[in-house]
């Protein structure tokens, strides 16, 4: 009898979760989703389990200490990786600063020394950001430390990656682009903070190109099952005994003074989560619930949960370029420009083609395969 009550209810769950994601996409969606190859330029091994492994070569090693753009991280997220492994993978910024930067899911303890096998951490980063035309590495949050908002950066685990290949179908653009945005679903602090980093690389078919690099509004709170009052868009109580988790922050990026929205480069790219990891109760802006507690009666981060934060998307991204002057200029942390007093530890310096003027409409919603993290991730996905 047990056996069957439990059969049941897993029924129910599956049912509901089906449900919900059914209408959740179908909100989301303008149009029908693009088929999209994704492509890569690290390795990809089939593991015995559905888990998909990485590895990289990457051989470089962390000698300098700690600071605030390269804090220590939560050991929670590290999951079976020590911190020196995670301490390999980091950057130089413009502003000659330190700064993390993205890594595969599961690594190599020891490059030089195969035979020490590898370790997995229990958080992601999405897309691998060296493919196509893009050949650096991001420094995740160099705009926050020119906001001095540096609490941002020691939430590492929210720094997600979107690449996407020049396929696109945007008013005959056909741009090849990259996304690096902080967004987690851990955590509280995203119902107070409506500002978060995000980097746009853009390379047109006819070369053009676009690098912008600012701390962007998310505008108001928005409580998902609630009427609509703002751009970033939670799952609230209501809407979890709905079966309605969908997340979305829309970000509005003005970058300049310019043709295109008063701005030299628009952008109000929807980054979107299937699958968030907690939820709000309207009139609580100091915490969070787990989703997996109440819809699976699993702990938060429990690996086995479908409630993860690792099932993204980005809607619709409609780039637009309206810059009258040179391409390169000063910006403050926020995107307005600039005049005099600049240097890359105090500005940042923005590319936007010059005497360009389009709209890139992709008015679609692109979805990069899902990841399946071996762990959950405590830490904040």
């Amino acid at each position: 009898m047990r056996n069957t009550a439990r059969t049941v209810l897993t029924v129910v769950i599956i049912a509901v979760l089906a449900i919900g994601l059914v209408v959740d996409v179908a909100e989301a969606a303008r149009r029908p989703r693009p088929t999209r190859t994704r492509t890569s330029s690290y390795t990809t091994v089939t593991s015995t389990s559905t888990t998909r492994t990485f590895t990289t070569t990457s051989s470089t090693t962390s000698t300098a200490g700690y600071s605030d753009t390269f804090p220590a991280v939560n050991q929670a997220i590290l999951g079976t990786c020590p911190p020196e492994v995670h301490d390999r993978y980091f950057v130089i910024g413009p502003d000659g600063r330190k700064y993390r930067t993205w890594h595969p899911v599961t690594v190599p303890i020891d490059p030089s020394n195969p035979a020490r096998g590898t370790c997995t951490f229990a958080h992601e980063h999405g897309d691998n950001p060296v493919q196509g035309s893009f050949r650096d590495l991001p420094a995740f949050g160099y705009a926050a430390k020119i906001a001095g908002m540096v609490e941002e950066i020691a939430a590492h685990a929210g720094f997600k990656i979107f690449y996407k290949p020049r396929t696109g179908d945007g008013l005959g653009n056909n741009a090849e682009w990259r996304i690096v945005v902080h967004q987690g679903t851990a955590g509280a602090r995203r119902l107070v903070q409506s500002l978060h980093s995000i980097q746009i690389d853009i390379v047109d078919s006819a070369g053009r190109v676009t690098k912008v690099n600012l701390m962007a509004p998310t505008g108001n709170l928005n409580p998902k099952c609630g009427p609509r009052v703002g751009d970033r868009i939670v799952p609230d109580e209501e809407c979890v005994s709905r079966g309605l988790f969908y997340e979305v922050w829309y970000f509005s990026v003005r970058v300049g003074s310019g043709n295109i929205h008063g701005a030299r480069f628009f952008a109000a790219p929807g980054i979107g989560v299937y699958n968030p990891m907690t939820y709000m109760k309207v009139g609580d802006l100091s915490r969070v619930y787990p989703i997996c507690g109440v819809v699976e009666g699993l702990p938060f981060g429990d690996p086995r949960s479908f409630f993860l934060g690792n099932q993204r998307s980005v809607e619709h991204p409609d780039f637009g370029w309206g810059n009258p002057g040179p391409s390169s200029f000063w910006t403050d942390a926020y995107g307005n420009e600039a005049t005099s007093g600049c240097d890359a530890t105090r500005c940042i310096r923005q590319t936007v083609p010059s005497n360009y003027y389009a709209w890139f409409d992709d008015d679609s919603v692109y979805d990069w395969p899902w990841i399946d993290l071996p762990l959950g991730a405590p830490g904040g996905n």
